[in-house]
């Protein structure tokens, strides 16, 4: 089911199943900045990362000796079982409490949260996490929304640019053939702190930058000035991603990173899990700001 919130400039379309954005629209000029789903190139548009991000060593997880089926990305993506509150016109959120399926996959007792306010021309998604456990809570979390790059006869790939905020030797830790974080590292080139898209750049999958210091990019043509600005304060590492020559870019803010292969899938052994007391709440942000000209 698509639900959807408004306000003066923007309109936003979430699906209830695993709250993914599917549309964010200008109400001036008509114009979408969320990808359209082609299942033939990729079957999403914006998942939800909770309590894991990418691929899982052996597919599972370790808590207490015991072991828990962990899938790709975390429990709310594809999830069917969220429950949906409309606040407002202009703002929603979706739930999950723990219950016996995700037990089966995740040890901990928790209340998650997405919500979705539209603010102006900014849409604000913010994750709230709850450890109603008796013991540390240990999960990952981020987003994974993917920005339309239209092309056309006239517009290519490589027309668009991300822009960081200054100048950067960019290095990016690389996935191995397993889908896990290899040792290997990749020398990024930029111009001026502008990376440009090409149908190649993900030829070796995403670009995963970790312990970064900046805390917005802009996704924009490189021959204007403004365009899509995603900003992400307090988040440790940033992917980028696309299917090789798709029309898209995934901008992904994540706390915490995909399993590598030489790592414990212990999950209290897993360093850059964020670890949460028992009876605490913890909640981040991932704003999208549509730029005016």
């Amino acid at each position: 089911m698509l639900h959807t919130i408004h306000n003066e400039n923007l309109i936003c379309t979430i699906t209830s199943k695993g709250a993914e954005i599917r549309s964010l629209i200008n109400k001036e000029t008509g114009e979408e900045y969320i990808w359209q789903i082609d299942p033939s190139v990729w079957g999403s548009s914006s998942p939800v990362l909770f309590p894991a991000i990418g691929n899982i060593k052996e597919n599972k997880i370790v808590f207490n000796g015991e072991d828990y089926a962990m899938t790709k990305h975390g429990i709310i993506r594809n999830n069917e079982q969220l429950d949906f509150q409309q606040h407002d016109a202009s703002s929603c959120s979706f739930t999950l409490t723990s219950y016996n399926e995700t037990l089966r996959q995740y040890p901990y007792t928790f209340h998650f949260r997405v919500s979705f306010t539209l603010v102006e021309y900014r849409l604000l998604m913010t994750y709230t996490v709850t450890n109603n456990d008796t013991v540390p809570m240990h999960f990952a979390c981020g987003g994974h929304t993917a920005y339309a790059c239209p092309l056309d006869e006239h517009t290519a790939l490589s027309n668009y640019v991300i822009e960081f905020p200054e100048t950067l030797d960019l290095t990016s830790r690389t996935l191995g053939d397993s889908g896990l974080l290899s040792p290997e590292k990749r020398a990024i080139k930029t111009n001026g702190g502008l990376l440009p898209l090409s149908e190649r750049l993900f030829n070796e999958d995403a670009l995963i930058f970790t312990d970064i210091n900046y805390d917005w990019v802009r996704l924009r043509k490189k021959d204007e000035k403004k365009g899509v600005i995603v900003r992400f304060k307090d988040y440790p590492n940033l992917a980028l991603w696309s299917k090789p020559a798709a029309d898209y870019v995934c901008i992904e803010p994540w706390i915490g990173l995909p399993d590598s292969e030489d790592e414990s899938i212990d999950i209290t052994k897993k360093g850059s899990y964020k670890t949460l007391a028992p009876g605490a709440t913890f909640d981040i942000t991932i704003e999208t700001e549509i730029e005016q000209n």
